[in-house]
């Protein structure tokens, strides 16, 4: 089975790679990092690409990959939807982009977020509420491209 199609059938089983990272059709996979940073009363929240890779290299690894998820809200916006949720752990929470027959586009899985639980759309960013009281910012067109803040 080709790597797009082994992806796409775990999705439509409720189920992503559960790495702190982001996973596109192609199999590509960026690996995000996130942390935070106390000063005094104050904390700021980062989240940064650390490296790419590849589905079929994590998998020749360690096949057990995949992480039951829980599909929550969920937002169109022209000829995409984009999906929030949890994982499998409290810890846990996903933000998908899917196109109209639910194939997947881009998946981001973290393991630190908690649950997503609400989507907002503002021009090309998708801001996604977490149960942990931060919302991550992210660029649809470029996912990668995020940050996260804390709720006001």
């Amino acid at each position: 089975m080709k790597i797009n199609e082994i992806i796409q059938t775990n999705w439509k089983n409720n189920q992503l790679p559960g790495i702190d990272g982001i996973i596109y059709i192609s199999g590509k996979v960026i690996i995000m990092d996130s942390y935070e940073v106390m000063d005094g009363n104050t904390t700021n929240y980062f989240i940064n690409p650390l490296c790419e890779t590849s589905l079929e290299s994590i998998m020749s690894f360690n096949e057990d990959i995949w992480c039951e998820i829980e599909k929550h809200p969920q937002i169109q916006h022209n000829d995409r939807i984009f999906i929030c949720g949890e994982g499998g752990m409290g810890n846990e929470g996903f933000i998908a982009n899917v196109d109209m027959n639910n194939n997947l586009i881009w998946a981001f899985f973290s393991t630190a977020s908690n649950p997503f639980y609400k989507l907002e759309l503002e021009d090309n960013l998708l801001k996604a509420h977490s149960t942990a009281d931060l919302i991550y910012v992210i660029n649809i067109n470029k996912p990668e491209e995020m940050t996260i803040k804390l709720s006001s």
